[in-house]
């Protein structure tokens, strides 16, 4: 009995841990952790949350609340400059009939995610971060003469 209890324990302990992240082929749609702060606050603890990008490359996020779904849009408006190992930490503000308010949220995507690509496309497309520089690949090719 005290086994099973032990076990019992840990699968709960590995389960809280784990960070749920999915996204979809197309790549506009995924599921991450996320987190709410206000005035640099954190409030609560990491939530699931489904996020999907809408055409004016607004986030439309929809988060688990006891036995309800919470939707609403959300502007990106920045990138952790030193994110926990393993982790990129996006930052997002609420948009509430286009005015922005005072409540911001943390999304915690992996490292390796495919959607950390489109996340820091819609930040620089923003002006919010610079654009990564060109390879070799993307350069130019040198004129001809």
């Amino acid at each position: 009995m005290v086994l099973l209890l032990v076990v019992l324990g840990g699968m709960w302990w590995i389960g809280y841990r784990m960070e749920p992240h999915w996204i979809s082929k197309d790549g506009q749609r995924f599921m991450c952790g996320a987190q709410e702060f206000f005035h640099g606050q954190l409030g609560g603890h990491p939530r699931e949350t489904q996020v999907a990008f809408l055409a004016d490359d607004s986030l439309h996020i929809t988060q688990k609340r006891m036995l309800r779904r919470q939707r609403s849009v959300w502007q990106l408006v920045g990138k952790a400059a030193d994110p926990p190992k393993g982790l990129q930490i996006y930052v997002a503000q609420q948009s509430v009939d286009g005015v922005k308010t005072a409540s911001m949220l943390a999304l915690r995507i992996p490292t390796k995610s495919r959607c950390t690509e489109a996340l820091d496309a819609v930040l620089v497309k923003a002006g919010l971060m610079p654009a990564p520089p060109k390879t070799a690949s993307q350069a130019d090719p040198p004129a001809q003469d």
